[in-house]
């Protein structure tokens, strides 16, 4: 059994709650306060999450001989994390939003900054003719135009009006027709963006305060929101599109999350629901930049490797995270995420700072498929929780062909709770390649599951070399539900220093959501030129900007979490900004190494950090310090102390399993042979223990295959080391 130890801050009977509600699994880890450590499973429902949630705190709880009220009733933490903020934008059903914009701005959803090239293959994005504008998040005709005007400042200083002057007023009369008229319309929710509100934010404010006066009269109970307090950075296109995530479907998440924590109260747990932001960080459902949370299930996973590189000493991971839509590959490199500025998802940039992700749709439910010319086709179509034909899908998949080929027991499915169809995987496998490719059935499926792999490895490789860095110095992590039954595959011919996994694989993104810390992040656009060359008083006045900044940003720091129960003297904080070079079009994000902001009295620090951060990316010889530095924004990291998870270590019980840990002799088609793999029970491995292959290691959760001439070897921290 995997063990956790509690966290010295945990008072006794505190157990510690995650959950990944995944396109097919919703994933419990339950860490118990002794340090017992035990995984969860259901199938996701979209429609009932409470249910899924529930469920799977139920299969965890059950495995440590409790119930799921006692389990509530001393739960410190509970945290839910998943896709379905995500899915509502791809599917657009979220609620139905009305806009107000700046007058001159009114066609600014349909133009969208030329941006119809986000999310397409190199090759497409150099063919005009093949972009596309993604699905329209609101109707045109909900867009209205408002007359105002405020100056944004010019980029190099040489404005003679200054930033946030009012050019034209704002039309208060036109802000309440408006109102009325989307109201009469029939949209549930209404945003306000005027184009340059970050550089003063007072139309915004004023419209909004009109608008709910209006919604007030009509006796309605329409939300109003502003860009300024969903984003308040310069780039209007990414400010609107994160608007607009937050009305359509940030808020429609909210409610769902709020029910999972309600369902959660029902069984006797007494604090907020917790989620976990795109950058790493947990805050709690009421939270009011929700859409910051719209890749909240695979961020876990990174934040679960940082805790794991911390514990076991690792500078540089890359992590393979392989669940049943996806296949996902993220960098830790000297404990740090890698943070970009800018999400592009779906075919929209957001304002909104997200770990980097690279991810192709090669998951263990995407769908197989052969078009008319006999090119086979794997994704973006996937079976979610239906798994295959094996299942209840009905079409092929990859998980079918695991199931055909022998490296997935379709007797023990989520521990034999769920039974396989090998019969219906071998038939739609025949049918659907191999009797139109004139295949024999198993080696069409060898076949599929080598291309799918080449796949993952080329991406694994890429994001590596990318960043200029050589694969031995990595340490490779997999997880998710089908992470580990394709390592073996996926790995071969790659040169990375270890490859690891851990017995909770399959619901690792739900523990590394258990590690993040309780954070909010405020970011506040500014325009602030460093040349090169500025003098003492310069210089001074410019940290003084800084600072007034930051803490502005304090003040709404500690007023966010005392609305949710978090005491100032529990707060920290962490500062950073944005900067560029000046001439350079992008900017980068840089931490500033203080703790008491009132030390800044120069900018030197800034411009060391920028220095610093910048060599990690690029090579000495691209830095260009004489260009001088255009400080674009700051950011504000708000942390308050919550429980966590600590890894145990167990005593060495030598390399010999216990015999009780095996189970069977299976065959299975590998590498173009029928060849005996010993079957193993993982939960009955321990520390010191080496399997060899050709074996597999079996769990409720998941199915990890080692192939022959390899072998699986546990630390001292059951850590699977694949050698």
């Amino acid at each position: 059994m995997a063990t956790l130890e509690s966290s010295a801050s945990d008072a006794a009977g505190n157990y510690i709650l995650a959950l990944d509600a995944g396109g097919t699994m919703t994933d419990a880890i339950l860490v118990e306060p002794n340090g017992g450590f035990k995984v969860g499973k259901s199938i996701t429902r979209p429609t009932e999450a409470s249910r899924s949630y529930i469920e799977a705190v139920t299969d965890a709880a059950s495995a440590v001989g409790k119930d799921v009220d006692s389990v509530h009733r001393n739960c410190a933490v509970a945290l839910y994390c998943g896709t379905a903020m995500l899915n509502t934008i791809l599917t657009g059903r979220g609620k139905r939003v009305g806009l107000m914009v700046t007058r001159g701005f009114d066609d600014i959803t349909v133009q969208e900054g030329g941006l119809t090239y986000l999310g397409q293959t190199q090759a497409e994005m150099f063919h005009q003719q093949l972009h596309r504008h993604p699905r329209q998040l609101i109707r045109p005709s909900d867009v209205i135009g408002i007359t105002e005007r405020m100056c944004g400042g010019s980029i190099h200083g040489e404005s003679h009006l200054k930033s946030g002057e009012i050019l034209i007023p704002l039309d208060e009369r036109e802000v309440r027709d408006a109102t009325a008229k989307l109201i009469d319309s029939g949209v549930e929710i209404i945003g306000i963006m005027f184009v340059n509100s970050y550089a003063d934010p007072r139309h915004e404010l004023r419209a909004a305060e009109i608008a709910r006066e209006v919604v007030r009269e009509k006796g309605s109970n329409i939300h109003v929101l502003c860009s300024v307090a969903v984003a308040p950075v310069s780039r209007e296109n990414s400010r609107l599109k994160s608007l607009l995530f937050q009305c359509m479907a940030a808020e429609s998440i909210r409610e769902g999350y709020l029910g999972v924590e309600q369902e959660a109260r029902k069984h006797g747990y007494q604090h907020p629901l917790l989620t976990l932001l795109s950058y790493g960080g947990a805050v709690n459902a009421r939270y009011p930049r929700l859409y910051e949370t719209l890749i909240s299930g695979p961020i876990g996973g990174l934040m679960g490797a940082r805790y794991l590189g911390d514990k076991l000493g690792l500078k540089r991971i890359v992590t393979a995270d392989m669940g049943g839509t996806s296949f996902d590959v993220g960098l830790v490199v000297d404990g740090r995420l890698t943070i970009q500025r800018s999400a592009d998802i779906a075919g929209h940039r957001l304002a909104l700072p997200m770990v980097q992700l690279d991810s192709i749709g090669s998951g263990a439910g995407s769908e197989v498929r052969l078009d008319q010319y006999k090119r086979l086709h794997v994704g973006p179509d996937s079976a979610g929780a239906k798994v295959g034909k094996c299942l209840e899908f009905d079409r092929l998949t990859i998980t079918d062909i695991n199931v055909a080929l022998g490296y997935v027991d379709p007797d023990y499915f989520l521990g034999g709770h769920v039974k396989l169809s090998r019969e219906r995987a071998l038939a739609a496998l025949k049918e659907t390649v191999a009797d139109p490719l004139g295949l024999d059935v198993y080696a069409a499926g060898a076949g599929i599951l080598d291309i799918v792999n080449l796949q993952m490895r080329d991406l694994l490789s890429t994001m590596v070399a990318s960043k200029g860095y050589d694969q031995s110095e990595f340490t490779l992590l997999y997880y998710g539900g089908a992470g580990p039954v394709h390592m073996w595959g996926f790995t071969e011919g790659l040169a990375f220093g270890d490859i690891i996994t851990v017995p909770w694989a399959a619901g690792f993104s739900a523990f590394g959501a258990a590690c993040a810390e309780y954070m909010h992040r405020y970011d506040r656009g500014i325009n602030v030129l460093l040349p090169n060359g500025l003098p003492a008083d310069g210089r001074a006045a410019a940290a003084s900007s800084l600072r007034r900044t930051w803490h502005e940003l304090i003040a709404d720091a500690r007023k966010e979490m005392a609305d949710e129960g978090v005491s100032a003297d529990r707060l920290t904080f962490r500062y950073g900004f944005s900067a560029r070079y000046l001439g350079q079009l992008e900017s980068f994000d840089a931490t500033l190494p203080i703790t008491d902001i009132e030390s800044l009295t120069d900018v030197a620090p800034v411009i060391e950090a920028f220095e610093s951060m910048y060599t990690k990316i690029y090579p000495e010889g691209a830095r260009f310090p004489d260009a001088g530095y255009s400080i674009t924004g700051v950011y504000l990291e708000a942390i308050a102390s919550k429980p966590q998870p600590h890894l145990a270590s167990f005593s060495n019980r030598g390399p010999e399993p216990d015999r009780a840990a095996f189970v069977e002799r299976r065959k299975v088609y590998h590498r173009g042979n029928w060849t005996d793999f010993n079957v193993w029970e993982m939960q009955k491995l321990t520390a010191g223990n080496v399997v060899d292959g050709p074996a597999i290691l079996r769990d409720p959760m998941t199915t990890l295959v080692v192939p022959p001439g390899r072998r699986i070897e546990f630390d001292e921290f059951l850590v699977l080391h694949y050698r």
